[in-house]
C-alpha cells in the first residue's frame, strides 16, 4: 500500500473542478422503510449543502384504464400518495417541497421531475430485500440505470435507524479516467459545502497486475505490483492533491470492489464514476461501481459518465 498524502492544494497550482454541490435534490419516495431511508439521507445532502429538498412520489397508472376491488378509484388511489408523501414531508422533512407524478412506469415518472424541476441530484432507497445496512438497488431505481442524467444516490437499508447521521468523510473510488475525475469533481465540490474531508483510494488488483503469469512474472510479481502501486499513486497524485479540500489519498493491492468496501467503514459517503462504457451523460455504473451496489454499507452516490471528456489536471 502506498504512503497516504494528506494535501488540501497544490502550493500555486489552480484547484480545478468541473461540478458544483448539488443545489436542487430530488428524492424518491414511496411510503415504505427504504423510502424514509431516502428521506433522511436527501435531508443529511441538504443540510451539509444548503439544496433545496423536494420528495417526489410517482403514483402508477394503468396503460389501459381497469376496474379496481372494493370500488377503490385511481384518483383515490392518488391522493392516497399525496397523502402519504405530505405526511412524510411532515414527519421528517418540513422544509421539503412534495411532488406527485403519474406514469405507467415509475423509473420514467422519476426521470421526469427530474428533468422538469432540474434536480441535480436524485436521492433512493434500496431494494426491500436488502440486507440491514447494505445498498441494493430496487427494480425501479434499477431501470433507472442508462436513462437518469443527474448523479444518484442511494441509501443503505436501515439508514433511518443510524444513530451517527453526519456528512464529515466522504469517499472517492479512483482510478484517473473521465468517469473517476467527474466523481472526485462533485466529492470535492460537495466536501467543499460541508466542510468535509475526502478519501480517495486507488486499486491494484494483483491478481491482474502482473499480466500473463509467465515463471518470470511469478517470480517478480510483488515487485511489479510494487511498481503499478507507485505509478498509479504518482499519476494520481496531480489530481487529488487539486481538490481544495483536505484529501488523504491511498492506492492499495486488492480488488477495486474489496478496496472500497473497507473504505465504506471509514466513510458516511462514497462516491463513484459511471463505467466507461456507458452512455455519455447517463449514470451507468461499470463492474466496480455494479459491485459496490451490493457491498456497500455506506450510502453511495454514482455520478453521470461525462458526456464530454473531462480536462486533465497538469
Amino acid at each position: 500500500m502506498s504512503e497516504p498524502a494528506e494535501s488540501s492544494s497544490v502550493p500555486g497550482g489552480e484547484q480545478i473542478t468541473g461540478s458544483s454541490a448539488p443545489k436542487l435534490i430530488g428524492v424518491a419516495v414511496d411510503g415504505n422503510p427504504s423510502g424514509r431511508d431516502a428521506v433522511l439521507l436527501g435531508s443529511v445532502l441538504t443540510r451539509a449543502t444548503g439544496a433545496e429538498l423536494m420528495l417526489i412520489v410517482v403514483h402508477e397508472e394503468p396503460l389501459i384504464p381497469v376496474a379496481l376491488p372494493g370500488g377503490m378509484s385511481w384518483t383515490a388511489l392518488e391522493q392516497q400518495a399525496r397523502t402519504m408523501l405530505a405526511e412524510t414531508r411532515d414527519s421528517m422533512a418540513p422544509d421539503a417541497r412534495i411532488k406527485v407524478q403519474a406514469d405507467v412506469l415509475v423509473w420514467r415518472g422519476l426521470r421526469h421531475v427530474v428533468r422538469q424541476e432540474h434536480r441535480d441530484l436524485l436521492v433512493v432507497g434500496s431494494a426491500k430485500n436488502a440486507d440491514a445496512g447494505r445498498v441494493r438497488l430496487g427494480k425501479s431505481a434499477g431501470e433507472l440505470l442508462g436513462h437518469l442524467e443527474c448523479p444518484l444516490a442511494i441509501a443503505p437499508s436501515g439508514f433511518q435507524a443510524q444513530t451517527q447521521r453526519r456528512l464529515d468523510r466522504i469517499g472517492v473510488g479512483f482510478d484517473d479516467s473521465p468517469e473517476s475525475r467527474a466523481a472526485l469533481d462533485l466529492a470535492a465540490s460537495i466536501a467543499s459545502a460541508a466542510g468535509a474531508t475526502l478519501k480517495v483510494r486507488g486499486a491494484i488488483d494483483d491478481g491482474v497486475a502482473g499480466g500473463l503469469r509467465t515463471d518470470q512474472t511469478v517470480l517478480e510479481g510483488d515487485a511489479i505490483t510494487e511498481r503499478q502501486v507507485i505509478s498509479a499513486y504518482e499519476r494520481d497524485l496531480a489530481a487529488t492533491s487539486r481538490t481544495g479540500v483536505p484529501t488523504n489519498h491511498e492506492v492499495e493491492v486488492g480488488m477495486p470492489t474489496d478496496v472500497l468496501s473497507e473504505l465504506c467503514d471509514e466513510v458516511d459517503l462514497l462516491v463513484l464514476g459511471s463505467g466507461h462504457s456507458g452512455p455519455p451523460g447517463r449514470v451507468q455504473p461499470g463492474r466496480t461501481g455494479r459491485g459496490m451496489l451490493r457491498l456497500a454499507t455506506c450510502p453511495v452516490l454514482v455520478v453521470p459518465r461525462p458526456a464530454a471528456p473531462s480536462r486533465h489536471r497538469p
